[in-house]
C-alpha cells in the first residue's frame, strides 16, 4: 500500500513537471521605460514609452519603428486585430482640494480619450470613451476592447465600432500601488490580476466571474509581498504565467492555476511596488518590461 502511494506520488510529480513549459532569459530588447507592452500581428513586439511613443520591435530584437502620436499623458496602449495602435490617454481637469490647512489645485481625471493610429502609423481617428474616468491598462480581446479603469476601480468591456459599454467588471476588485492589469484568457474571456485579494481571476465578456486562483503565502504556489500578482498572460499550451514584484518572480502554472514553477535568471525588473507588464507572442515567447534595465526582457523556451 505504502509503495503504491509513493508511485502515485512520484508519477503526479512528473506529470506536473512535464507539463510546465522551462524557459530561460535569452537577452534584453529595445531601450526606455514602457507603460504597457503589446504583440501587434506577426509578433511584432509594441511598447508605450514614457514619451508617449510606440515603439516597434521585431521578435529578433531589431527596431521596426517608431509611431510619434505626439500626445500628453499617454497612458495604455492597445493593438486591434487589423493592427491598428490605440493609444489612450487621459482627460484631466484642475480642481481646488484642501490639502492640510491650504487650497491646492490638482489635476482630476474625467475622461478617457482613444487615439488610433493605422498600421503605418499615420493618425486615423480619434474619440472620447464617456464611461471611462481613466485608463490604466487597455486591451483587444478578441473583437472585444478591455479597459481597465483605476479611478473606477473597474473593468470596462467596450464595443469598438459602436463605442459603447456592453460589460463592467467591479465587485471583489481589490487594487493596490496604482496598479491595474488585465490580459485575454482562453475561449474569449479575460483575466483580471486582482493583487490585493492576491488572486488571479478569469471572467467572461459579459462579466461573470469563470474561474479564479491564488492566496497569500509563502509557497511557491502563493503570492507573496503586499499585493500579488501584478500582471498575467496565458500561454499557447494554455499555461498561466504570473509576475510578480517586490521582489520580481515570473512563474508559469498549469491550465487549472496548479503546479507553479518560476522562470530562473530573471533580475529585479522594478523597484518597490510597481507594474511590470507583460506579453506573449504566439510562439510563447515572453516579454516582460523592465524599469530598473530600461528595457524589455526576453525569456524563450529552453
Amino acid at each position: 500500500m505504502k509503495l503504491f502511494k509513493w508511485i502515485t506520488f512520484s508519477v503526479s510529480l512528473l506529470s506536473a513537471s512535464a507539463f510546465a513549459q522551462d524557459y530561460t532569459v535569452e537577452g534584453n530588447i529595445g531601450k526606455g521605460q514602457f507603460k504597457q507592452l503589446a504583440i501587434a500581428p506577426g509578433d511584432l513586439i509594441c511598447g508605450l514609452n514614457t514619451s508617449g511613443e510606440v515603439v516597434i520591435y521585431k521578435a529578433d530584437g531589431s527596431e521596426e519603428k517608431i509611431i510619434k502620436t505626439g500626445l500628453n499623458g499617454a497612458e495604455a496602449l492597445a493593438v486591434s486585430p487589423n493592427g491598428s495602435f490605440h493609444v489612450f490617454s487621459n482627460i484631466v481637469e484642475s480642481k481646488k482640494v484642501k490639502s492640510g490647512a491650504r487650497m491646492v489645485s490638482v489635476n482630476v481625471p474625467v475622461g478617457v480619450q482613444d487615439t488610433v493610429f493605422d498600421a503605418n502609423g499615420v493618425k486615423a481617428d480619434s474619440y472620447v470613451l464617456n464611461m471611462l474616468k481613466s485608463v490604466k491598462t487597455a486591451r483587444f480581446i478578441g473583437e472585444h476592447l478591455v479597459v481597465a479603469d483605476l479611478t473606477a476601480r473597474t473593468v470596462v468591456v467596450i464595443d469598438p465600432e459602436s463605442h459603447n459599454e456592453t460589460a463592467r467588471i467591479q465587485d471583489g476588485l481589490r487594487l493596490c500601488c496604482g496598479i491595474f492589469d488585465v490580459c485575454a484568457a482562453p475561449e474569449d474571456t479575460l483575466a483580471i490580476s486582482n493583487l490585493g485579494a492576491f488572486k488571479l481571476q478569469q471572467f467572461s465578456m459579459d462579466g461573470k466571474l469563470v474561474t479564479e486562483f491564488g492566496k497569500r503565502g509563502r509557497e511557491l504556489n502563493d503570492f507573496h509581498g503586499c499585493c500579488n500578482p501584478v500582471s498575467a498572460a496565458y500561454l499557447p499550451s494554455g499555461e498561466i504565467l504570473t509576475v510578480e514584484k517586490d521582489p520580481t518572480r515570473i512563474k508559469i502554472y498549469d491550465a487549472k492555476g496548479e503546479h507553479a514553477r518560476q522562470i530562473d535568471g530573471v533580475d529585479e525588473l522594478v523597484k518597490g511596488c510597481s507594474y511590470i507588464p507583460v506579453i506573449v507572442d504566439s510562439q510563447g515567447n515572453i516579454y516582460l518590461a523592465a524599469a530598473t534595465k530600461n528595457c524589455i526582457v526576453k525569456c524563450v523556451k529552453k
